[in-house]
């Protein structure tokens, strides 16, 4: 894990992180009912996001800057829900940018997005909630699991019954039945902290 990293590091930067289906799975017992038109603003024609969330019956308005929809200046004219994978050397902007729309989001993004004084006021002002599963994701095609670092659904506007939601997935098969949720508040995450110290 650590050669990927290291690997990662010596390339510069990239922002071609391709979302697996589990990911978008898992999310969708969390999308309320009368959201059902979802925007996926740097959706790539093999988007899984788009592919997951129509066959499950939303309408989706997928949308890329390559297409002349750059999504620090665009916005579509009817939408209930923003859900993305955002480009993660720039995620700070697309935070910023999803809170100014004032719409609901779900954004993939790595946990140490969690990370730095300026985002975690952003959080505790627009009160974050995260859904966080339990291993790392693959991002590479024909892989579910296992890229060197952790990513969670940041999510703003959908009210979740507890602002740290875990996420336990199954290995062997990866349909949505077969996902167990449980959920934990803040609070009781810290308290396990803190009795562990």
């Amino acid at each position: 894990m650590i050669s990927a990293k290291i690997e990662y590091s010596k390339k510069g930067h990239n922002d071609e992180f391709y979302t697996p289906e589990i990911a978008v799975e898992m999310i969708l017992p969390f999308i309320p009912k009368h959201m059902t038109r979802i925007w996926e603003c740097t959706a790539i024609k093999e988007s899984k996001i788009v592919k997951v969330l129509r066959e499950n019956g939303y309408t989706v308005i997928p949308t890329h800057i390559k297409d002349g929809c750059d999504f620090l200046k665009f916005e579509p004219v009817d939408y209930d829900l923003n859900v993305t994978n955002p480009p993660y050397s720039i995620k700070d902007r697309f935070l910023k940018r999803a809170f100014e729309l004032g719409k609901p989001f779900m954004f993939l993004l790595p946990i140490s997005t969690l990370e730095g004084v300026g985002r975690i006021r952003m959080f505790q002002n627009n009160h974050i909630q995260l859904i966080i599963p339990d291993r790392r994701f693959s991002f590479f095609p024909g892989r579910d699991f296992g890229h060197w670092f952790q990513t969670s659904w940041f999510t703003w506007g959908l009210n979740l019954g507890k602002d740290m939601n875990f996420i336990t997935l199954n290995r062997a098969e990866v349909a949505p039945r077969n996902i167990t949720y449980s959920y934990t508040s803040i609070m009781d995450f810290y308290n396990e902290i803190r009795r562990a110290a």
